[in-house]
């Protein structure tokens, strides 16, 4: 599965935040998903932003380069935190629910297309 290492526990800790935020954001009736799960990673895509921007004015293209990959890098661990937090909650949810996960993931996508338009 990989290394467990600090980059993975911040993006961990930054998807759990997002997961909360949305959670909060539905129990008060819905709103934009981007207003609940951006602010976590907000200092990481405006900084990533601001060195793509700057490479470009002043067309520096290893810094664009470095950047687009940083952005692509915000990206990949995004979804695997994501994952990993979700794999916990779908492990809890079985373990307690004496359910497949299938159904719980069935059940869970339905949920969401029921409040999704």
């Amino acid at each position: 599965m990989g290394t467990y290492d600090d980059k993975s526990r911040d993006y961990d800790r930054r998807a759990g935040q997002a997961l909360v935020n949305y959670y909060n954001l539905a129990k008060a009736g819905g709103g934009h998903s981007g207003e609940a799960v951006t602010p976590p990673y907000r200092d990481l895509l405006d900084a990533a932003e601001a060195t793509f921007r700057a490479g470009v004015d002043t067309g520096d293209l290893e810094k664009v380069v470095a950047s687009w990959n940083e952005l692509t890098d915000i990206t990949a661990n995004i979804a695997h935190a994501n994952a990993r937090i979700g794999t916990v909650l779908l492990a809890t949810a079985v373990n307690h629910l004496e359910e497949t996960p299938e159904d719980l993931i069935a059940q869970a996508r339905a949920e969401a297309e029921k409040h999704s338009s």
